[in-house]
């Protein structure tokens, strides 16, 4: 019975202890809490130039204030967001890549004919014609397809020239005189010649011989295969020596023609590999670029890029809409990050880098200079090195944070102003016009001059040189007097 009390003592004595010692640790946890509580900086969402230990109002507007999301130690901005932060800003970091990197062009155009196989058939004498066998534009022709009969009194005559020259030479070969048939060969001859130059050919020719009777009418025989693209006569039309008659154009090869914007010449090489989309066709064709136009269209600032194309069956037909993605080469030795991490205002970008060796790490503005997009990733031309951390995503929510610092962000640093290198700390300072002066965009209020009033919203669009009525007339907030005096503003209540 001695032992069963002894220990009952002795377990009450360890419960005793636990109880009081679990009592000074709740204390000291919310000792310790109060005093990180007071140790907080906390900002006015509205006047993030407000900022304080611990809970309280703006003295301004009189609003509560919250926790500063980071802070800025040193000269350079900067954001620092704990785990928590991050995880629930959805923010991400990456590291800059090098590499080779190539993209797709995306290009619009057309299907033409391709010019290298148009055939005029044009009059080769002077003439009527008789009869023209090809009346329509877009009929099939093949070689050798008779089009017209051409009667033609210079046509007449030089076949009855060839006649006598060949009687000539029959007589002279029964004759048995040597001289007289070398003569009279020559002159059947220049007979045949005269006929082949006014456009019959040697099979004609060949007839009107064995005939012997000269044909009133000429035939005209198509010279090559092709489509009519145009017909320029009609029968019983007068024609002189040289003009046309019918346009042909062969289609088994057709010419594909992009519109390519010059801004996008530099990165065009002759013989890049294309993809031609025919929505007309429901296909699509692998091509080369084969020539770059050397001129600029004005009016559409586009450089044309011919791609030539088989098409034996006739299945693309000129004038059809087509799509097509030239593959680039943008670089083989390229600094890449994603999309999302630059912040882009136009005239400037920003990416905000994971700087680890600040105490504690947190994220810098860095300015950079953009090349192409290649995909879901931008070439960057200058501003980052290689393996450099940055915010991949989540970019905007950093610079909300900084914002309402009061530090430089994308928005008040790239809205005309001066390189980041040269605005931070050193941006020139500004007058204000006797009647007061308006800032669109905002400036810093540490570009005013002293002993000014102005409307303090962390940045200033409004700044006069004397009190008034202590309102600011684009917004009617109560004017801050500048005193000179850094981080104090006489706020008049």
């Amino acid at each position: 019975m001695k032992n069963w009390k002894w220990l009952l003592i002795l377990v009450a004595a360890v419960a005793a202890f636990l109880v009081g010692r679990a009592t000074v640790d709740d204390g000291e946890e919310a000792e310790a809490a109060e005093e990180v509580a007071e140790e907080q900086e906390y900002t006015c969402p509205m006047h993030p130039q407000i900022r304080q230990q611990g809970f309280g109002t703006c003295p301004i507007c009189h609003m509560d204030l919250v926790p500063a999301g980071g802070s800025s130690s040193g000269d350079e901005p900067s954001v620092h967001l704990s785990e928590g932060a991050r995880r629930m800003g959805r923010v991400q970091n990456e590291y800059v890549q090098r590499g080779s990197v190539s993209s797709e062009l995306r290009l619009f155009g057309t299907v033409e004919i391709n010019e290298n196989a148009e055939v005029d058939l044009t009059a080769w004498t002077g003439g009527r014609i008789e009869s023209l066998r090809v009346a329509a534009i877009g009929e099939r022709v093949r070689r050798g397809q008779l089009l017209a009969r051409v009667y033609s009194p210079e046509l007449l005559a030089a076949q009855r020239t060839l006649l006598q020259a060949r009687e000539n030479a029959d007589d002279a070969r029964e004759a048995g005189s040597e001289r007289r048939l070398r003569a009279a060969e020559a002159s059947l001859e220049a007979a045949r010649a005269e006929l082949r130059l006014l456009g019959v050919d040697a099979r004609q020719v060949a007839a009107i011989e064995e005939s012997g009777r000269a044909q009133e009418t000429v035939d005209v025989y198509a010279t090559a295969s092709g489509t009519v693209r145009a017909r320029y006569a009609s029968e019983g039309d007068y024609v002189n020596t040289g003009d046309p008659i019918l346009s042909l154009a062969a289609l088994d090869t057709v010419w594909v023609q992009l519109e390519i914007f010059e801004r996008d010449l530099p990165r065009v090489d002759v013989g890049a590999p294309v993809t031609v989309e025919i929505p007309g066709a429901s296909e699509t064709v692998e091509g080369r670029l084969e020539f770059l136009a050397p001129e600029v269209n004005r009016d559409r600032r586009t450089v044309r890029g011919r791609v030539v194309l088989p098409n034996e069956d006739g299945r693309l037909r000129p004038g059809m809409y087509v799509r097509a993605t030239l593959e680039v080469a943008e670089s083989d030795d390229a600094l890449t990050v994603s999309r999302s991490a630059v912040l882009w205002t136009g005239e400037r970008s920003v990416v905000y880098v994971y700087d680890r060796g600040l105490d504690p790490p947190g994220y810098v503005p860095r300015v950079v200079k953009l090349g192409p997009v290649v995909g879901d990733r931008r070439v960057i031309l200058e501003g980052l090195d290689e393996a450099e951390e940055v915010a991949a995503r989540g970019a905007f929510r950093i610079d909300a944070s900084l914002q309402i610092q009061g530090g430089p962000t994308m928005m008040s640093l790239f809205a005309g102003e001066e390189e980041w290198a040269e605005t931070v700390g050193e941006a020139p300072p500004v007058e204000v016009d006797p009647e007061g002066s308006e800032f669109d965009p905002p400036i810093d209020p540490g570009r005013l001059p002293d002993e000014v009033w102005y409307c303090d919203m962390g940045t200033t669009h409004w700044a006069q040189p004397e009190k008034g009525d202590d309102e600011c007339p684009l917004c009617g907030m109560r004017l801050t007097e500048k005193t000179g005096e850094e981080g104090h503003h006489g706020h008049d209540h």
